[in-house]
């Protein structure tokens, strides 16, 4: 009997330090877990541009003898930031609608494919195509754009689709392990319609499909951001519809908004709705470069934002408002665009727009960023 009683204590201090060893074990495991994802510390670069209006001087301007189009020269200025960003963004407001259908500017616009590859060896990840002049050259011209970029498959590209499943779907893109939900929509298309046979070409402001979009990319995404080709041109305020839109898409969870379309520069601000959700939202980031005769649309600005991923969220680390300049000459050629900030008198006294808008200054310009930001709280890169 003894014996037994012995034997069964044996076993179940064996057992017990079986169980504990193995315990042991799964703690450890459980804390080497827990400190891979405590050491997740990420910070995620991201720069956005506004419109790349290509007018008829902008696009003789890249002309080569050799009849090809290059566009380096414009983004000069602008380089190492754009290649060194994590994700670089513009708005490609024309189509490369291909040369059969005529290069041209306002009011139909088609740029030459080039532009394309320029955006491509400039070091752009992201491209929006969502625009009120996406069908400036019909279907055709919208077909030729996508069927460009399907040679390029590194770059995303926003707001047009081929198929209903593209337009139904949510793009989402995986940057140093964070997952991030790209969205871009546009107000309108001149009145021009969507083709009757493909009615999802284009990304229309849509309500019901943005609120669709977002909750998607909520549940699928860490990180929510949103390229919305809106507002009323030339007003350096953002307007009701903006307002309106905004709260609304604070509240269903979108995280960053970064609009375009005025042609001028809006501010930027900070918005909570009633539920508790914080957004950021850039209203207008103005023309990337233009050939336009008012001083006001040759100011851009390019949102620069660094976001931190620590494994299981994304959140705003810091964020800041360069304000940019479109040069040209008095013979509309020569164009380039500086950050402000490197932006000098001696060149602005060669700006071509003086003929049409009075002579420009850095001080004219610092003063332009000043008016529109006047009581907005915002961090701008001078």
């Amino acid at each position: 009997m003894k014996r037994i009683i012995c034997l069964f204590m044996c076993l179940f201090i064996v057992f017990n330090v079986g169980c504990t060893k193995k315990e042991e074990q799964q703690l450890e495991n459980t804390k080497q877990v827990s400190s891979k994802i405590e050491k997740i510390d990420e910070t995620i670069g991201l720069i956005a541009l506004g419109d790349n209006l290509l007018h008829m001087p902008v696009i003789n301007d890249g002309k080569k003898e050799d009849g090809s189009y290059d566009y380096s020269h414009i983004f000069k200025n602008l380089q190492p930031m754009i290649k060194d960003a994590d994700v670089a963004i513009i708005g490609q407001e024309t189509v490369f609608g291909g040369q059969d259908l005529g290069y041209s500017g306002y009011p139909l616009f088609n740029s030459p494919s080039d532009m394309g590859k320029t955006l491509v060896n400039e070091g752009f990840d992201i491209v929006l195509h969502a625009s009120n002049h996406v069908l400036d050259k019909g279907k055709k011209g919208l077909l030729n754009t996508i069927n460009f970029w399907k040679d390029y498959p590194s770059v995303t590209v926003l707001g047009v689709n081929e198929t209903e499943e593209e337009y139904n779907d949510v793009e989402i893109i995986e940057v140093k392990g964070a997952r991030i939900a790209v969205l871009n929509y546009t107000y309108s298309t001149n009145g021009i319609p969507i083709p009757s046979d493909m009615p999802y070409m284009v990304n229309m402001i849509d309500r019901q499909k943005i609120e669709k979009d977002v909750i998607f990319a909520n549940e699928n995404a860490d990180f929510t951001i949103a390229f919305m080709h809106w507002g009323t041109e030339y007003s350096t305020k953002p307007d009701s519809m903006q307002k309106e839109l905004s709260s609304l898409m604070c509240s269903w969870g979108v995280d960053l908004i970064i609009g375009s379309h005025p042609h001028v520069i809006e501010p930027v601000e900070w918005i909570e709705s009633e539920n508790g959700n914080k957004m950021l939202v850039y209203y207008s980031l103005g023309n990337f470069v233009s050939r336009q005769l008012e001083a006001i649309n040759l100011l851009g600005g390019i949102a620069k934002i660094n976001l931190h991923y620590d494994g299981e969220k994304v959140t705003i680390k810091d964020d800041a408002f360069m304000p940019i300049v479109t040069h040209y000459d008095s013979n509309y050629s020569s164009f380039g665009v500086y950050p402000l900030k490197e932006y000098s008198d001696d060149l602005a006294k060669d700006h071509g727009v003086r003929f049409h808008n009075g002579n420009v200054s850095v001080k004219r310009y610092r003063d332009m960023v000043d008016k529109v930001f006047d009581g907005y709280s915002a961090n701008i890169d001078y």
